[in-house]
């Protein structure tokens, strides 16, 4: 999901980033911000302890890739990576596979085998992040699991055991807070370092850095994807923004093609068009939040994300900046790796006003049409449209809307500042990985509103605990919906296809297996976290990266349960138990008697949740000093911030609490949460002093 990263450039520019054409040059040279580094037994990263915050020394840089005239990537084996035919328990990449099914047959897990899923090992993850510690999809190969935190920390682990292969410490906060993850291929482990905009090419047997590129654009563009290798070559993609400056105007996403042995660019391709549409000092967008999907031929399909600034700024309302259809912004695109050219594309979006992303991994296969098997490329996003296209011509065959959709066609808002509620919202839509197996679509959906003006977003509209999702199956030839299943959270947990089984999860940790034909309940899970980031099966495993936000409803199994947040494997069998400790440690616990809004005295009790202040408004007496205690009661980083009196807590853990004293005035004042992308996820509460 998509974060917004600087909360005083959102404010002026109106904006919220949740989120969220022909080659630039073939010979393209690397200019000071692209640098690669090939290193000589240097920049060994394989600390034995987990993350810590002074991390690992970087590698050295040089400039190893410079200019070639036509340049090529060394060849390191097959175009298809040996991590892809080597063993079919492997999961490489984000998608599975390379055409991005997220299918598995190859495994134990199935609707007659599924009550006998138990937990085999856990490993605790806790890092400060802005939408939770785990937003990356696991990979597997050679016996081992990757897994990348939302701080770009790097975990390799025994995947029947969990035990520790190798640990790279970076603490590089990525921006928008995910997702990202690894890629595997060649025997090396892709990664980036988000925020920097490094990508890192590491040995997965021991950790240690073959080389990095720094693809950093001059407008701080950041990364927050995986990498997918193919063919020699490392497929990434910078976005608008980093954590220090996020949809700047000029800010705009280029994809990447370096060489997977040295890390040189071999060529890059600009995903928007007319220089930001004719006004790059206000305008900015497209990039890449998720991987390519591969042909048979190999040639490459894209998802782009959305333009901004959205839903506009003052003097340009309605995005009457960027005026026409944004092109490659909300696009799926097709590009033949050869030339770097555009092959085609499809404007799934055009001149979206709201964030509205077409940011999935497009997904192949070959279904019958008319009686003739037809190569289809499938695609979605936080539009909340499924499209379907002939993958050899970009012919589009059917579109289907699916989840709640409202006002999202409009061009032109309010002028008189009200505000027009939309779905899908920036939180909601097709939000993460779709899934394809035996000729459906299986796409998971979050219905979520947000509020719009024509200059800005509501950021008081927005509520993760609000969200309710879908899991919905479409016939693949014609986009006719199979069945669809209601949802009592968000489904940001994508949809994972295992044999005859379907499965996806949510902010509630629950996770849900439905019969693939019929969308009949199989079974159900609850995980300790809220799941912020897809699944992956390998054998008899099923492993749930459980590091999201965490919202209780009817559904939960311990509505009272403290989340912890955890990588877990599931196995057919498996009969431990989750370890590692409570988020909430006891000594920091709020006395028992004790509830939000309460006051003794003075002090009054203001608890933080994921994402939200409870109470959302407090009313103190006026003219005498009051304490204000704080007390994080959620999995992510909270903290309680005032700007008119300047007052601020320290940034709490889940379980940590911290005071804060005011006197002020009669009259209201704000308070919200600092954290990056908190405030403008609707953390903000209301002060009444009188």
């Amino acid at each position: 999901m998509s974060l917004p990263e600087d909360s005083k450039q959102f404010k002026n520019l109106g904006l919220n980033a949740f989120n969220r054409r022909r080659l630039v040059g073939t010979g393209a040279v690397l200019s000071a911000g692209l640098v690669a580094t090939t290193l000589a037994g240097k920049g060994v990263f394989a600390q034995d302890a987990t993350p810590s915050a002074d991390g690992a020394t970087p590698a050295p840089q040089s400039d190893e890739s410079s200019g070639a005239q036509f340049p090529k990537a060394t060849k390191l084996g097959n175009a298809i990576p040996p991590e892809y035919t080597a063993d079919e328990s492997n999961w490489p990449s984000e998608g599975q596979n390379l055409k991005a099914t997220r299918y598995v047959t190859k495994s134990t897990i199935s609707s007659t085998t599924i009550d006998k899923l138990g937990v085999a090992w856990n490993v605790p993850i806790s890092i400060g992040a802005p939408f939770g510690s785990l937003v990356a999809n696991p990979v597997i190969a050679n016996g081992i699991l990757f897994q990348q935190d939302a701080q770009s920390n790097v975990y390799a682990l025994n995947k029947e055991t969990g035990e520790k292969v190798w640990t790279n410490v970076y603490n590089d906060a990525v921006p928008s807070g995910g997702p990202n993850g690894v890629g595997l291929g060649y025997d090396m482990a892709f990664f980036t370092l988000g925020g920097s905009a490094i990508v890192v090419a590491a040995k997965q047997d021991t950790g240690e850095e073959v080389w990095r590129t720094n693809i950093k654009g001059y407008r701080h563009e950041g990364i927050t994807m995986a990498p997918l290798v193919f063919d020699s070559t490392v497929y990434v993609s910078t976005i608008p923004g980093t954590p220090e400056a996020f949809y700047n105007g000029g800010q705009r996403g280029f994809i990447f093609a370096l060489d997977a042995s040295t890390g040189g660019v071999l060529w890059y391709f600009d995903t928007t068009t007319d220089n930001l549409w004719n006004n790059a000092r206000i305008n900015s967008g497209g990039g890449l939040w998720h991987v390519p999907s591969v042909d048979d031929e190999g040639q490459l399909y894209f998802g782009i994300g959305n333009a901004a600034p959205y839903p506009g700024v003052e003097g340009f309302p309605s995005a009457t900046s960027r005026l026409g259809d944004n092109n490659y912004a909300d696009s799926l695109l097709k590009i033949n790796p050869e030339t770097a050219g555009l092959e085609w594309f499809i404007n799934v979006k055009p001149h979206d006003l709201f964030d509205l992303d077409n940011q999935l991994t497009p997904i192949l296969a070959s279904v019958s049409i008319g009686g003739k098997d037809t190569n289809v490329v499938f695609a979605s996003g936080k539009h909340g449209i499924v499209v379907a296209a002939d993958a050899d011509t970009g012919k589009e065959l059917w579109r289907t809307p699916v989840g709640k959709h409202q006002n999202d066609n409009l061009q032109e808002l309010p002028a008189d500042g009200s505000t027009v509620e939309v779905f899908p919202g920036t939180l909601g839509g097709v939000e993460t990985a779709m899934a394809f197996a035996e000729g459906i679509i299986f796409a998971p959906v979050v219905n979520a509103a947000t509020a719009y003006s024509a200059t800005a977003l509501d950021p008081t509209s927005l509520d993760f605990s609000k969200g309710t999702g879908q899991l919905v199956a479409l016939e693949a030839a014609t986009g006719k919906i199979l069945w669809d299943v209601e949802l009592p959270t968000s489904a940001y947990a994508g949809a994972t296809v295992v044999n005859d089984v379907v499965f996806t999860g949510g902010l509630d940790g629950i996770i849900r297996a439905f019969k693939v034909d019929d969308g009949k309940v199989l079974w159900t899970w609850q995980a300790p976290a809220g799941v912020n980031a897809p699944l992956a099966a390998s054998g008899d495993y099923l492993y749930i990266p459980a590091g999201g936000p965490f919202y209780v409803n009817a559904e939960s199994k311990d509505p009272e349960a403290k989340p912890v947040t955890n990588l877990v494997a599931l196995k057919i069998g498996g009969t431990a138990t989750i370890s590692g400790g409570s988020a909430t440690p006891a000594a920091e616990a709020s006395p028992a008697a004790s509830s939000p809004g309460d006051s003794a005295g003075n002090t009054f009790d203001v608890s933080t949740v994921d994402i939200a202040f409870d109470p959302k408004e407090l009313t103190i007496p006026a003219g005498t000093d009051v304490t204000i205690k704080v007390i994080n009661k959620g999995v992510l980083q909270h903290d309680f911030a005032m700007d008119d009196p300047k007052a601020a807590s320290k940034l709490l853990n889940g379980g940590e609490s911290d005071s804060v004293t005011i006197n002020l005035k009669s009259g209201e004042y704000q308070y919200y949460c600092s954290v990056p992308g908190h405030k403008e996820a609707g953390m903000v509460g209301r002060l009444i002093v009188k």
